[in-house]
């Protein structure tokens, strides 16, 4: 049997490699607080963590499309105004999630979730402001509730740098990583030199974020639970008209 490059790419990742089976944690970074990041979400699924995403207006979550994998959308809920993964804040149910539809495997991974009910806006829970458009080289954070190498799902922000030249794409080790880049649907996630940082499957759909803008999605890292290796953000202005129409077309 032949198998898809993307599905290739998923069992690659998460079958062959034990040591990165090992390893299931966001690694570096130190914890924050929401009032820091009032946009923050973590998504869970059968009350499990499974992604991260930003309140993007009203009744919508942007993240990525693979933080939202299961079928079942009315299944996922959304947490909000926490500071801790299962602590105090408000949670909210999915009433349909919206996966950008040229979606498949790993590229244009990004999706925007439907809450039944509109948010509740106040000192911690605010919309995030969307860059329109993309600056490589930048230094950002990454905010995510994944668990990491303390062993909490406490909020934690790490510091990369954003980077799409010849340097990020000769980073990557696969040919759909490069490919992304190529197509501007994506970046490079650097880890600062000498830091060791790396993520898992639940940091997905973090924010990756700068000067109080929201720049991109965390969607994937090629060795996941292994620290500086190719790591990828979707670029959120490619795809601002898929979002506000989105969004517009299902008020």
């Amino acid at each position: 049997m032949k198998l898809a490059p993307a599905l290739l790419f998923v069992i690659t990742v998460h079958h062959l490699d034990p040591s990165v089976q090992a390893k299931r944690l966001q690694i570096g970074g130190k914890d924050t607080g929401i009032f820091l990041y009032p946009y923050m979400a973590a998504i869970e699924f059968a009350q499990k963590l499974v992604g991260n995403g930003a309140i993007v207006a009203q009744r919508y979550i942007l993240t990525s499309a693979s933080a939202v994998a299961e079928p079942h959308d009315s299944l996922y809920k959304v947490q909000l105004g926490a500071n801790v993964f299962k602590g105090p804040g408000d949670l909210y149910e999915v009433l349909t999630i919206y996966k950008h539809p040229q979606y498949i495997g790993w590229d244009y991974n990004i999706a925007l979730l439907h809450l039944k009910d509109p948010i509740r806006y106040s000192d911690s829970v605010q919309p995030a402001i969307i860059a329109d458009t993309f600056v490589s080289n930048l230094q950002v954070l990454l905010v995510s509730y994944g668990t990491n190498e303390d062993g909490t799902m406490h909020l934690r922000e790490a510091i990369y740098t954003t980077s799409t030249g010849a340097e990020c794409v000769d980073s990557l080790t696969r040919g759909l990583s490069k490919e992304i880049i190529i197509q501007e649907h994506g970046f490079c996630v650097r880890s600062p030199p000498g830091a060791e940082q790396g993520q898992w499957a639940d940091d997905a759909g973090a924010p990756i974020v700068a000067d109080g803008k929201l720049y991109g999605v965390f969607a994937f890292s090629e060795q996941e639970g292994k620290t500086n290796v190719g790591s990828i953000g979707t670029r959120v202005s490619s795809f601002l008209e898929w979002i506000y129409e989105t969004m517009e077309g299902h008020a």
